[in-house]
């Protein structure tokens, strides 16, 4: 398999690199897909849990197709910081097979790292890392064009399992409740009127 010393260079430019050797190990093992919807909603009402298993899914893969020695769960149990690696790499990964992305994997990378550093900020700001998938959106957006072009039969992966929903229901509903716990002030101690400064 080819290995990639420039992912962010002259990609942009490669229509193809794919042997025809390429294309049946990719085929074997390709890069996770996922619809975006399914991504966005597992993201938000997993609290980020979902986004963890997305990176292991990815290098799960790049483990299997590359015969790499690599840790697919501390991978992604660090994702931010490895999504300095992953995000080129998939990157990269589009235009061997002819479906290069438009985007920056260092770019994004460090977008989702911000993105997942602003649960430090004071409230109500820290609702911002909430968001903290929307990097991974553009990657998958080009992974699924990939699979869709090179991998044809591998699952969609866009329909929730009752695990799935358990999950939403659950999540969603204390999501709510953060929030609306975030935004709206404190109560006042019954029989006390606020004073005014």
């Amino acid at each position: 398999m080819t290995h990639y010393g420039d992912p962010e260079g002259t990609f942009s430019s490669v229509r193809t690199a794919a042997t025809p050797a390429d294309l049946a190990s990719y085929r074997t093992a390709p890069q996770f897909n996922v619809s975006l919807g399914k991504l966005a909603v597992m993201s938000l009402c997993t609290f980020g849990l979902y986004e963890v298993y997305w990176a292991y899914k990815h290098w799960h893969a790049i483990r299997q197709r590359e015969q790499e020695h690599l840790s697919p769960f501390w991978r992604a149990f660090f994702a931010p910081l490895w999504a300095f690696s992953l995000f080129p790499r998939q990157q990269a990964i589009t235009a061997l097979y002819g479906v290069p992305a438009t985007w920056s994997g260092s770019a994004l990378a460090l977008a989702y790292f911000l993105l997942h550093m602003t649960w430090r900020l004071p409230e109500p700001y820290w609702l911002i890392s909430v968001i903290g998938f929307l990097p991974l959106l553009v990657v998958q957006r080009s992974i699924n064009a990939l699979n869709a072009a090179v991998a044809p039969d591998a699952p969609r992966n866009d329909s929730y399992s009752g695990l799935n929903i358990l999950m939403i229901v659950v999540g969603g509903l204390f999501l709510l409740l953060v929030i609306w716990g975030t935004l709206l002030p404190p109560l006042q101690p019954s029989g006390q009127v606020p004073v005014n400064t």
